[in-house]
């Protein structure tokens, strides 16, 4: 007697439900009560807040930022081409190159930004 595919979703929730309900309840009970201006306060990249705008925008993270949208794409991809490698024409796996090289033109570009000291 095995059980159906809508038993094994309830009992993944129940699971689920069990796991992580007490973890919220501790950490809401263990958890810093009142308010901080310090801790409140708009921080975002290491830039402290100066006012109604910035001053100045900081390049500082913007080539990592492009490093890891180019890896998550890539590797996205890389893994549905895997699977697919097999049962598809050369001629597709030479466009998919194509791709791959498209995608790789600004990892360079942000490897090379983030070689320097300023941006700017």
């Amino acid at each position: 007697m095995g059980l159906d595919a809508w038993s094994l979703v309830a009992i993944f929730e129940i699971v689920i439900f069990l796991v992580t309900f007490p973890l919220l309840v501790f950490g809401w009970l263990m958890g810093a009560r009142g308010r901080n201006p310090i801790r409140d306060a708009p921080f975002e990249s290491g830039q402290t807040h100066l006012g109604e705008a910035r001053q100045r925008y900081m390049m500082q993270y913007y080539p990592y930022l492009i490093m890891f949208i180019v890896f998550d794409v890539i590797a996205m991809f890389l893994f549905t081409w895997g699977l697919a490698f097999s049962s598809m024409p050369l001629a597709r796996n030479y466009l998919f190159l194509v791709f791959i090289a498209v995608l790789v033109a600004p990892l360079a570009y942000a490897m090379h930004l983030s070689g320097k000291r300023e941006f700017w």
